[in-house]
């Protein structure tokens, strides 16, 4: 119990600081760099059974404020067993920028090296076939590339419309990830490049070769490979791409227990980041991970076990005089009830209480600041049910990975 508590304590002052570091680099006033040429890109979009979407992220890419001449859109169908090939064509045919490939399924990192060796462009964007960007995307995030030393360049990326408990608690995981990856790029600590819309120096892969196409978490490989080849990832926080998160429980688990999988291998590959000689990224960015993760794991743990504990006793105790619980609203309310008064009776509430304020404020500088269409009430109901729910989640998703990673050499996409 006292370590418990004492992981409490420590959670919420390494919270404190971080927060506070995080939120001074995010305010900080720094110029963009201004877009002094206009290269020929690539937009690469790797599709398997995507009839639903594609058409909806190839016309958002047509819509993109560039000249036409000086982009070109690659179509991959992974091996579709749906319409998306049906798609496809017709859009290829319809526009004379966009072209259609079939090949064998294969994973998305095949998807992606196909398109890398089909493609014209000095600037490869990989694009997610569930995704949206908004006009201004290319023009705010080709500027980053005149420093020689940057070899990516990514985007802020939200759920589109969420609905429902599940997309609204990814909402403002992904609002969060747009605050974090803006402090990273400042100080060189990216290490994740997302599928939807991030941008590469095709000389990158010319030289280094392409995504992993055994890894399953390509977007994160391929980061780590260039922050320990010591160059830059930048970000764009006025390059807005929406993505359709998943609904249901299922395939958002199936997501994660991929996504941090992924982590675990890419973290055991990339050991040597965990070094001064790679900064931010190696001294304080993925040591504080490891901590967060293990601290919220154990603490939402220790909560539920806690919780289950003591209904348990109190059910056992009524059961044992023959008390009808199933059916006795009052009892279940006053076990609610027990458990609720005995959360908000803890000290530590109340620097809970201030540390959720502050982040619904930073969540509305955040949407305000990248042009968000979200709407302040919406952002408020969905960070409710992210307190309820998402630390109950996240340490699911990371016990099953990492027994995974344990007991398994490999996961499916």
């Amino acid at each position: 119990m006292n370590f418990i508590r004492l992981m409490i304590y420590f959670s919420v002052y390494v919270g404190f600081v971080s927060m506070a570091f995080y939120l001074l680099g995010f305010l900080e006033k720094r110029k963009a760099p201004k877009r002094l040429k206009e290269y020929f890109c690539t937009i690469i979009i790797p599709a398997y059974n995507e009839q639903n979407t594609l058409e909806k992220t190839v016309e958002s890419s047509l819509a993109l404020d560039y000249p036409n001449s000086k982009y070109e859109i690659l179509i991959v169908d992974d091996g579709s067993k749906d319409k998306t090939g049906v798609k496809g064509k017709q859009l290829a045919k319809k526009h004379k920028n966009v072209q259609y490939f079939y090949k064998k399924n294969g994973g998305k990192g095949t998807a992606l090296n196909y398109g890398i060796k089909r493609a014209k462009g000095e600037i490869i964007i990989s694009f997610d076939a569930d995704s949206m960007v908004v006009p201004n995307a290319l023009k705010d995030m080709l500027p980053y590339f005149e420093d020689p030393k940057v070899m990516a360049v990514t985007p802020a990326m939200k759920v589109w419309k969420p609905k429902g408990i599940l997309q609204r608690i990814q909402a403002i995981e992904y609002d969060l990830g747009i605050f974090l990856r803006k402090v990273f790029a400042d100080i060189n600590a990216i290490h994740v490049t997302p599928g939807p819309f991030s941008s590469y120096r095709k000389s990158f892969f010319e030289k280094h070769g392409g995504y992993d196409e055994h890894n399953i978490t390509e977007d994160l490989e391929i980061a780590m490979r260039i922050q320990s080849l010591h160059y830059k990832i930048q970000n764009a926080p006025r390059a807005l791409v929406y993505t359709i998160a998943p609904k249901g429980l299922g395939l958002l688990t199936k997501q994660r227990r991929r996504w941090y999988f992924g982590m675990i291998s890419n973290l055991r590959t990339y050991k040597r980041l965990f070094s001064r000689e790679y900064g931010m990224l190696g001294v304080f960015v993925l040591p504080l991970s490891i901590v967060s993760i293990v601290t919220v794991v154990i603490i939402s743990s220790y909560t539920v076990i806690k919780i289950l504990s003591d209904w348990t006793k109190q059910i056992n105790l009524y059961s044992a005089v023959g008390f009808d619980f199933i059916n006795n609203l009052n009892l279940q309310w006053y076990l609610f009830s027990l458990t609720f008064y005995r959360v908000i009776s803890e000290n530590i509430v109340l620097f809970s209480v201030f540390f959720i304020l502050l982040t619904i404020t930073m969540l509305q500088i955040i949407n305000k600041k990248v042009g968000s269409i979200d709407r302040p009430i919406s952002i408020f109901i969905s960070y409710g049910f992210f307190m309820l729910f998402y630390g109950i989640l996240f340490s699911a998703w990371w016990i099953m990975a990492w027994i995974y990673s344990r007991f398994t050499k490999e996961i499916s996409w």
